[in-house]
């Protein structure tokens, strides 16, 4: 194979490694609106028509109003799951950061996340992949226009390098999304552009050539709202060809206009009809509100820049997960090496003039374009729309104009691969690392892997607590650990298996009885000191639970046995309450509602 189908092989899979590797370490629903696309998904297995959105309520809360190309591709991850199955069942976290917590973590981690996955799990991550695939697709037409821009494999090698190994590209096509189609249609539209400008093409071919950008640009519109940006790209590369007389540019755009709304005017047509508008604005910021962004302040600027700086790099999670300022510094470096080698293009760049018989307008025309409809999201959602992702569809420009810049900034041939291959590895070495130092440890997960409790159960037991008409949680196992004399400390470790959402806040009471029945130690608190309510457990949840009992002073002669049981607190008396019921495996409510552990020690 030629050397240079070995490194772009290489380099595909490095990303499928790395966006693998992202896909495994991030929990479900981590990223900007995970959680809503993959309802929108879901929703569309389930019920087969598209989602409708109202003030009031929407089928879809916060995604419902975008159109459906991208979940209709990744449906088939999710057809195969049963009904009963088809429906987000993620928990909010109450420690959320944006909701004044201290946590990076948007929801709870359910045992159902763990590894092997199966059913709802292993259909979100089939969903992830099948959004990695389109990242790749992206490379792909990135490798072939940024040949064609250079002229050589080496700086086709540089600029999809520079994409493939960027963590907040990775990230991104290892969610369930809609930036990850809308980013491939841009690179291919991106591509037809500039081919069009390039090749001298007969009338025929031309008007072939315009259709094909009708038809990339349709699904594009049919992908995601922001792909009007693309629209004034489309139609420079059409009209500035000298050779073509206007008639023939005015019937190419006919064509590439017709062919448009061809596929995606019915969208913005039902919109029209069912919301009063083609994109739907006006219900969609009635549903979706938002901090409005303070135009007038340099403070605000500053703030959002940043923010859209670093999220275009590297923050993860819901922007809730930065990365250390070494990381940022490095990125900041790399830009700021790139503009400075782009300077060096000026003297030779008279207006007009071109580069490997390829204009550099185009390569500013996008992120220009990009950046304005930035700025009218912004008007119309507020703060939340200063994400990097936002930036995507410019990516095929932005990433010709950084390759260019880096090459051009060392001119001695023989240093510039040294150096470059230096960068290209800090590059890769980051995105590989920022999973295991970044992402895995903001996350606190509170359950177990339902094999691994079930394999440390030590002491198995069969209690389940909940009302007759409800399924509740069962104990299934516990271990009392501690020196069993006067004055010391024993830790009871409960394991808990969850059939059911609870609907109240159940307090766990221990009770260590003498030989008499007598309680001579107790303890009552809330499940994993307070950190894992009850109301927060989910249906398939192992979970362990330690109590500290402090024996007295004058320890009785055993044996000891230990009680324990749920109960909800009053308000005027915490230590009394109502008991929660219990039963065993033959469905028989146990006396006093208290589960009896022992007799110990043995």
């Amino acid at each position: 194979m030629p050397k240079g189908n070995q490194k772009k092989g290489w380099l595909f899979g490095l990303f499928l490694f790395l966006a693998l590797l992202y896909n495994c370490v991030v929990p479900l629903g981590e990223g900007p609106d995970e959680a809503g696309h993959f309802a929108y998904l879901l929703f569309l297995a389930k019920e087969g028509r598209l989602p409708l959105q109202s003030s009031t309520a929407s089928d879809v809360p916060g995604e419902g109003h975008q159109p459906p190309l991208a979940y209709l591709l990744l449906m088939p991850t999710v057809k195969w799951l049963p009904r009963s199955e088809q429906q987000v069942s993620l928990r909010a976290n109450p420690h959320f950061v944006w909701q004044g917590g201290k946590e990076g973590s948007a929801f709870l981690r359910s045992s159902r996340e763990y590894w092997p996955w199966e059913g709802y799990t292993l259909a979100w991550h089939l969903a992830r992949f099948c959004t990695t695939l389109l990242g790749l697709l992206t490379l792909i037409g990135l490798w072939g226009i940024a040949k064609r821009f250079f002229g050589d494999e080496n700086r086709a090698f540089l600029t999809v390098s520079l994409i493939a190994f960027q963590p907040q590209f990775i990230f991104t096509m290892a969610l369930v999304t809609n930036d990850a189609l809308l980013s491939t249609l841009s690179t291919i539209l991106f591509g037809l552009c500039l081919a069009g400008e390039k090749e001298k093409i007969t009338t025929y071919h031309y008007f072939r050539w315009a259709i094909s950008l009708g038809i990339v640009f349709g699904l594009a519109l049919l992908t995601k709202q922001s792909a009007f940006l693309l629209g004034p790209l489309v139609f420079w590369s059409i009209w500035h060809r000298e050779k073509n007389p206007w008639r023939a540019k005015l019937l190419a755009t006919l064509c590439w206009l017709g062919m448009t709304l061809l596929l995606a005017g019915w969208w913005y047509l039902r919109n029209w009809q069912l919301y009063g508008d083609p994109l739907g604005l006006a219900t969609f910021q009635a549903t979706f509100k938002t901090q409005p962004f303070a135009w007038a302040s340099l403070t605000a600027w500053q703030e959002a820049l940043t923010q859209l700086h670093s999220s275009f790099w590297a923050q993860f999670g819901w922007l809730s997960l930065p990365v250390p300022p070494e990381v940022s510094t490095f990125y900041t470096t790399l830009e700021i090496g790139a503009l400075f080698g782009l300077l060096k293009y000026l003297p030779r760049l008279r207006k007009g003039e071109n580069l490997k018989g390829c204009k550099f307008f185009p390569l500013l025309l996008l992120p220009l374009l990009n950046f304005l409809w930035l700025l009218s999201f912004v008007q119309t959602a507020g703060l939340v729309a200063w994400q990097g992702r936002f930036l995507f569809p410019a990516l095929p420009a932005l990433a010709l104009l950084l390759a260019a810049g880096l090459w051009k900034l060392i001119p001695a041939t023989f240093m510039r691969q040294k150096v470059l291959n230096l960068l290209l590895t800090l590059h890769f070495g980051l995105a590989t690392l920022l999973p295991f130092t970044t992402i895995a440890p903001a996350y606190v997960w509170h359950t177990l892997p339902p094999t691994k409790a079930q394999t440390q159960l030590r002491q198995p037991i069969y209690a389940r607590f909940a009302q007759a008409w409800e399924k509740g949680a069962e104990l299934r196992g516990w271990k009392a650990q501690g020196d069993f004399t006067s004055g010391q400390t024993i830790t009871l470790t409960l394991t808990w298996h969850v059939l059911e959402q609870m609907p109240q806040n159940w307090m766990v009471f221990v009770h260590l009885l003498d030989s008499k029945g007598q309680i001579i130690a107790q303890q009552n608190s809330f499940p994993q000191a307070g950190t894992f309510p009850t109301t927060l457990w989910a249906p398939g949840d192992w979970l362990e639970d330690s109590h500290s009992l402090l024996l007295p002073p004058t320890l009785p002669s055993g044996p000891f046995t230990l009680q324990v049981g749920l109960y909800r607190p009053r308000q005027q008396n915490p230590t009394q309450g109502k008991r929660q019921k219990v039963w065993d495996e033959q469905n028989k409510r146990l006396k006093d509602d208290v589960v009896t552990l022992g007799p110990f020690p043995n």
